[in-house]
């Protein structure tokens, strides 16, 4: 159910089963002949206690644990410190046995009518917290290694979302990124609120560089950030969580970054798409109102940058798609059903690609369920 949908003055909301219980909706609908649907944004466990089991020498000692308890659910632990998200039953985003186990996340695909999934990590990128950075990269060469293994035995079906961690050592990239290709790694990620690391810093440059001249998209996805606490905290650090991307959109567009590197590609992962026609607005208005104060002036308002470079991934976002036919984003618009999260539209998907459908016609619609992202990566 859609806000929208509800009445006025009603006070409940259906509840929706986690993904664990879910079974996939088919009314028997299907998209046109031709039609390619591809998800940007699902995810899936890394293989148990692969760090322990990977790293070499010393840092074997040191390596970050993830394991399976008794109660079936999933921990991490690190220099002796739980990564665990505080709070949140973790059987929501992570008990559907597709979490871990390959031949069940195909069958979940074909019974949601999904061709292609690009997908994250689950635990991962949480090892951005480490301090010693260096150490950092090589867990992150582990990861990488493993997804590429993983996703050799249907490489046409999974695309796994290696992670660049560069970050610390912008001068690296482009090497790294030789590496990953070697892997067999089609996209990649960075965080989207590293600690510390400015990314329209000029020391920055050789990674936006060594990325745009790779062609491989930049993706971010949301963290479970957890800066609440006490009454409410859960729902309020969830919805905040959703909608990360406006300033770091702007620090992208304002620092220049998108001018100087026009081929460089921008995917926003599961913010929806309601904040784009609202940031894009405001951002030219700002750009217009202080003209005289930016540094560096840009050639265009910010908006175009976005118009030619960015794309933002809708699950169930019924605000963002009416915006981007509206506004004439649906260029800019991809969609995912992420696999398999608490709020993600798994069981769903068919229903969600059909509205889609229903709502731009049918061939901004093929764009958007999977034409563009096998452009955008060569799928």
């Amino acid at each position: 159910m859609d806000f929208q949908d509800t009445p006025a003055g009603s006070g409940s909301l259906d509840a929706i089963d986690w993904p664990m219980h879910r079974v996939s909706r088919d009314d028997g609908w299907r998209p046109p002949a031709g039609t390619r649907i591809v998800s940007v944004d699902d995810h899936g466990m890394e293989e148990m206690h692969l760090w322990e089991n990977r790293l070499k020498g010393a840092d074997k000692d040191r390596a970050p644990k993830l394991w399976r308890g008794d109660d079936g659910r999933f921990h991490m632990e690190v220099d002796g410190m739980s990564y665990d998200v505080p709070g949140l039953d973790s059987d929501v985003g992570e008990g559907r046995p597709g979490m871990w186990d390959r031949d069940e996340r195909l069958k979940d695909m074909d019974a949601e009518g999904i061709d292609t999934s690009l997908f994250f990590h689950s635990r991962a990128m949480s090892l951005v917290r480490m301090e010693d950075k260096a150490f950092f990269t090589r867990c992150m060469d582990v990861y990488n290694e493993w997804l590429g293994e993983y996703c050799s035995i249907a490489p046409d079906r999974l695309v796994g979302v290696g992670i660049l961690p560069t970050i610390y050592e912008p001068e690296a990239t482009r090497d790294y990124i030789a590496k990953m290709k070697a892997l067999g790694i089609k996209a990649l990620e960075i965080p989207s609120a590293p600690k510390n690391v400015p990314y329209n810093s000029s020391k920055m440059e050789p990674l936006w560089e060594a990325i745009a001249e790779s062609g491989i998209p930049v993706m971010f996805h949301i963290g479970a950030y957890m800066e609440f606490r006490g009454k409410g905290a859960i729902g309020a650090n969830l919805t905040k969580n959703l909608g990360p991307y406006r300033p770091l959109w702007s620090i992208l567009a304002f620092s220049g970054i998108l001018e100087r590197h026009p081929e460089l590609k921008v995917v926003f992962c599961e913010g929806g798409f309601g904040w784009v026609p609202w940031t894009l607005q405001d951002a030219d208005r700002v750009y217009q109102v202080y003209e005289s104060e930016m540094k560096p002036k840009l050639a265009n308002p910010p908006s175009f940058y976005f118009r030619r470079q960015c794309y933002a991934a809708i699950m169930q976002d019924d605000v963002g798609l009416k915006a981007a036919k509206d506004y004439d984003l649906t260029g800019n618009l991809l969609w995912s059903c992420d696999y398999p999260h608490g709020e993600s539209v798994f069981g769903e998907s068919r229903g969600e690609i059909r509205k889609i459908f229903e709502t731009l016609g049918d061939e901004k619609a093929k764009m958007v369920v999977g034409g563009t992202a096998a452009k955008l990566w060569n799928l």
